[in-house]
């Protein structure tokens, strides 16, 4: 264990705000079930991308596949908003269970937690800090960690796929948005692993 994976790890202890220490069942499945959409909108519109490039241009079936493909565009985004609402809204009470579970251990005040994914170029770095914090105090005692591969591989996905979808990426603007629709699915994906994996490790220690 490195010097900045070392986290003071304590019993469950109610927060000094007095907030509810508590994993939020229905919030975490509604926070999934989201995800989905997201993974099946984005798996519809990958797929609609790959039978456009194959159509011939000016067919009926190119029509007919570029109309969809605007139309899960637009649900795709629609989707991203509406998830990130519910994630951060989750997200927050697993800070707050995290405050509890290692009072010492967050490098950053709680207001952050929603605050940083809305910094240009620092959202790219500053959410992962915190989240980092949130998972080393919500391990399992004496093997506090701030990172996992799945964290790690879920993080790196999800900034490759925000890159890809910036009005500055450069390239093929259909092999871009092809690309991009792929890694939001395994973005996604993995992120319903993390929330998952996070909420149980919760509840473990918050039982006891």
């Amino acid at each position: 264990m490195t010097h900045d994976d070392a986290v003071i790890i304590s019993p469950p202890a109610r927060p000094p705000r007095g907030e509810p220490v508590f994993v939020p069942r229905a919030t975490t499945v509604v926070v999934v079930a989201a995800l989905g959409v997201c993974v099946l909108v984005n798996a519809a519109l990958l797929a609609d991308r790959l039978l456009l490039d194959r159509a011939a241009a000016g067919s009926d079936a190119a029509l007919v596949r570029k109309d969809q493909v605007v139309t899960l565009t637009g649900l795709s985004h629609v989707a991203f908003v509406l998830t990130g609402v519910v994630f951060l809204r989750w997200l927050w009470q697993m800070r707050v269970n995290a405050e509890a579970l290692a009072p010492g251990g967050h490098r950053m005040r709680r207001g952050w937690t929603t605050g940083a994914w809305l910094i240009p170029l620092a959202g790219f770095v500053l959410p992962k800090r915190i989240i980092n914090d949130i998972w080393a105090a919500s391990s399992p005692p004496g093997r506090p960690r701030r990172t996992s591969v799945l964290l790690t591989s879920w993080w790196l996905l999800f900034v490759a796929a925000q890159l890809l979808a910036s009005p500055t990426a450069t390239g093929d603007p259909a092999a871009t948005e092809t690309a991009g629709a792929a890694l939001w699915v395994l973005a996604g994906a993995l992120c319903i692993g993390v929330v998952l994996r996070l909420a149980s490790m919760q509840r473990t220690r918050l039982r006891g």
